[in-house]
């Protein structure tokens, strides 16, 4: 244990700037970009791979490179799903609105048919991934994506048909 400690201490001075700058440059951002170079070293240290002295950059900076999208995946997802439930009209105020998020909760619940009230639940109030959700329940993540798009649609379309009423 100490051998790998030493190892990963040795590749994390040795490589941890170029690191920082990659998730940097894809970042964009101080805190994820440390974040991530982070992640990827507690990853050595959960499951130690074998590296060879000259493939550890390239393996280092994939490592990086894969953090960062998904990073990126899990903040995309987050923004379309807060434009899929508020267009234009609706504020960002307004779906703070406890009303709003009842509401919202209401219809979540009336989903149909009960798998997909299941993946959206899991995915957004248990904030599992899609791989995470697909797991659980025995699907493809095809699977829990298509349910995922159509309850957002189908939530999208009851809020802003109730809001113009």
């Amino acid at each position: 244990m100490k051998t790998i400690n030493t190892d990963i201490e040795r590749l994390f001075r040795a490589h941890y700037q170029e690191m920082y700058h990659l998730a940097r440059c894809i970042l964009m951002d101080d805190a994820e970009s440390k974040d991530v170079v982070s992640e990827v070293f507690e990853q050595l240290l959960e499951r130690p791979v074998v590296l060879v002295p000259k493939s550890e950059t390239g393996y280092l900076m994939q490592a990086v490179r894969n953090r960062c999208r998904n990073v990126i995946a899990h903040k995309s997802m987050k923004e379309r799903v807060k434009r899929l439930l508020t267009d234009d009209e609706t504020s960002l105020s307004m779906m703070a609105d406890d009303g709003i998020i009842s509401r919202l909760a209401e219809l979540i619940q009336q989903l149909e048919p009960p798998l997909r009230r299941q993946i959206v639940t899991l995915r957004f109030a248990e904030e599992q991934t899609y791989q995470e959700v697909a797991s659980t329940l025995g699907i493809s993540k095809v699977t829990v994506y298509n349910h995922l798009s159509a309850a957002l649609r189908q939530l999208k379309q009851q809020l802003n048909s109730k809001d113009h009423e």
